[in-house]
């Protein structure tokens, strides 16, 4: 390798994906075990995901994997900003359209940060305005990128398009469906609409999720790699002279 030429390790760009839909779905599961088992939730409704983040250890295991998960799907959203412009990029207008798109991503990673930083029984109005906020980010961000993805059929595959439209528009019943009947239930009115309430909000971060994963399969399809860079005139530590 020439001098002054860089050397450096790649990370599959895969695992970022993987790593942020994992962990959320590791946390809401872990949660709902612990809230479940403490009684910490009724057993005859089905629960908003939010009441599973209360008590304890269920408070800490959502800031850290909820918080971790913020971090990862910033990065995310970066790393799919870049195979946009590389595979769905066919005009300076679409570039333009991918940088808007990433920044309702960074707004979705930010909400959920705050979703995982403030407890649903610490400031229920700050955490549900994060909660919604994510998730209305995160379903905008999403089909900003399904329009593009579609507009260059080279981009992706076939079956991984449609498994982004499946769950997009899963994902839009549980937001439309839990925003509705939050707004229009109460709690103690009826423990039918508000299973109903629960159910479209695990629907909606269940098929957000399953709609983020796709992503994997299309940077793994073309190869996508983080690449970890480093000087090769600056030595490591141990073989600098003393």
């Amino acid at each position: 390798m020439a001098p002054g030429a860089a050397s450096g390790d790649e990370i599959s760009a895969s695992a970022l994906v993987r790593v942020a839909c994992a962990s959320t779905v590791a946390c809401i599961v872990t949660t709902y075990a612990f809230a479940t088992s403490q009684s910490a939730i009724a057993t005859n409704v089905f629960p908003i995901i939010s009441e599973t983040f209360t008590g304890t250890p269920q408070s800490a295991v959502s800031e850290f994997a909820l918080g971790f998960a913020s971090w990862v799907l910033f990065f995310m959203v970066a790393v799919v900003k870049v195979y946009l412009d590389r595979y769905a990029t066919s005009d300076a207008r679409w570039r333009a359209h991918g940088r808007r798109s990433a920044r309702v991503g960074y707004v979705a990673a930010i909400c959920l940060a705050l979703t995982a930083a403030i407890n649903y029984g610490e400031s229920f109005g700050a955490h549900v305005t994060a909660a919604f906020g994510f998730l209305f980010a995160l379903w905008i961000w999403l089909a900003c990128v399904v329009a593009q993805l579609r507009k260059h059929e080279d981009a992706v595959s076939r079956f991984s398009m449609r498994a982004k439209v499946a769950g997009l528009a899963f994902a839009g019943l549980g937001v439309g469906g839990f925003t509705a009947l939050s707004a229009l239930v109460g709690k103690d009115e009826s423990r039918t609409a508000y299973s109903l309430i629960g159910f479209c909000e695990w629907l909606a971060v269940l098929a957000l999720v399953a709609a983020c994963y796709t992503m994997a399969w299309d940077l793994d399809a073309k190869g996508v790699s983080i690449r970890v860079c480093f000087d090769e005139e600056s030595p490591p530590r141990s073989e600098q002279p003393a």
